[in-house]
């Protein structure tokens, strides 16, 4: 296995194309410049088929490093069989230990995949979250259509100024094979390929010509029931690819996750980050092990290197022992596998992004979940922990899917004329990964407008 320096001068080197590369050709001061408005045409082309450049080099450079910790993975859980067959509990250990590092960094590099795709999608996480519907995306490259998918995006790619986007990379998309920017718009690719794939291709083909919908009789009449199953299977991505273009292009449509009618509410107040106090933290961490803040009263954020790793997390966590028994502890590591502003999007220096992702920086972050409901009802957004018949009764109405429940009861909170809802995952998401202030947060839900 690469050793931890290898692993870092990969990183970096992926993160400078991926990030950095259109900033770099066109310079600060040209990039400012376009953030008011003052970009000329031949400038802003040239951005965009630069950071397209460097996505394309990106993603080629992943796709070997994916491919390389997969083949390495494979061979590492089978000799922890081996070493289960022999009863040798040091080498299982041992062994265990590295595929934990070799899933870290398989997590790592499709966070850097799921970074391109938020820049495709300007940033709109709530898009990304339409992508994403909930299944396994630990795909194995080489059992995956990686091949005639890279193909395809190899010959998109040679326009300079698109750019496809590999799905299977990544941990954001889970419809469709590619996410395409073709003239300064978005699409979902679904690739077909194979005998059989054509005739199911032809078979739904027709069907979109003559508007006519799957019907299960003559269906039976046609194909064999293999054929059925990939006839649904293929019909139902694309028609998830579907939706969620329609949702991407008016924040309106059918989720394609759970089928139900939904809309994107557009907050009408500024978002508020604590952006400057990571930037703080950053530079505490320069002269000091550890560095430590605490937002809106709730929130308890900690960083830590070099000796003061091995206690991480363990400062903050005794503190809102002292304060409730209801409180959630995070490693911030975990944002590779959160959907989230990607980690790259935040005010660190690049070297201090790769320490973090490499172990060399420890974030820890921890919520009072007491406090935090109390600003939220202080701030009009009434909110309550229900009971633990209650919390039972809501896992079971909405399958449990990301509820938050702390000492096995869940939180409901109400906005004005509406009912109660539940918090689920995505809003604690918001300001541990997004980094918005819980207080603003609150106020943006208060403030949200639907689509017309």
């Amino acid at each position: 296995m690469k050793t931890i320096e290898e692993h870092r001068i990969v990183i970096r080197e992926i993160a400078d194309y991926a990030f950095n590369f259109g900033v770099e050709a066109v310079g600060v001061e040209a990039i400012k410049k376009g953030l008011t408005g003052g970009w000329d045409k031949e400038i802003q082309d040239l951005f965009y088929t630069k950071c397209h450049e460097g996505f394309k080099i990106a993603q080629n450079k992943i796709v070997e490093e994916v491919k390389y910790y997969q083949a390495l993975y494979r061979a590492k859980t089978a000799s922890v069989k081996e070493s289960r067959r022999k009863r040798d509990k040091g080498m299982e250990k041992s062994i265990g230990n590295e595929i934990k590092i070799i899933n870290q960094r398989l997590h790592t590099l499709s966070h850097m995949a799921d970074g391109i795709a938020w820049q495709i999608l300007g940033g709109q996480i709530h898009i990304a979250r339409q992508f994403h519907i909930g299944e396994d995306s630990s795909k194995f490259l080489d059992s995956s259509n990686i091949e005639s998918a890279k193909k395809v995006a190899d010959q998109i790619n040679e326009n300079p100024m698109d750019f496809a986007l590999i799905s299977d990379l990544t941990g954001f998309i889970q419809i469709g094979d590619l996410l395409v920017r073709r003239n300064k718009s978005l699409q979902i690719l679904e690739l077909k390929e194979g005998k059989m794939n054509e005739v199911v291709s032809e078979f739904l083909d027709d069907l979109e010509k003559t508007g006519r919908e799957l019907d299960a009789d003559s269906l039976k009449e046609t194909f064999d029931e293999k054929t059925i199953k990939q006839i649904k299977r293929v019909r139902r991505q694309v028609v998830r690819g579907q939706q969620a273009t329609e949702i991407m292009r008016t924040d309106k449509g059918i989720d394609p996750a759970s089928g139900a009618h939904m809309s994107i509410g557009t907050p009408t107040i500024p978002t508020e980050f604590y952006h400057k106090e990571l930037e703080q933290l950053q530079e505490q961490l320069k002269s000091n092990t550890w560095s430590y803040t605490v937002i809106d009263a709730c929130l308890h954020i900690g960083m830590y290197r070099d000796a003061a790793i091995s206690g991480a997390g363990f400062i903050i966590k005794e503190i809102l022992k002292h304060q409730t028994p209801n409180f959630i502890i995070v490693d911030w590591l975990s944002i590779t596998q959160n959907l989230s502003e990607p980690i790259f999007a935040k005010p660190f220096h690049p070297d201090f992004i790769v320490d973090v992702l490499t172990g060399r920086v420890k974030i820890i972050m921890g919520i009072n979940m007491d406090i935090l409901i109390e600003l939220f009802d202080s701030l009009g957004l009434k909110a309550r922990w229900l009971s633990e018949k209650e919390t039972q009764k809501m896992k079971q109405k909405i399958k449990g899917k990301g509820m938050v429940i702390v000492n096995k009861r869940g939180i409901g909170f109400t906005l004005p004329g509406e009912p109660e809802s539940v918090m689920i995952g995505g809003m604690l998401s918001k300001f541990l990964y997004d980094n918005i202030k819980p207080s603003n947060l609150a106020l943006s839900y208060l403030s949200m407008t639907k689509p017309g």
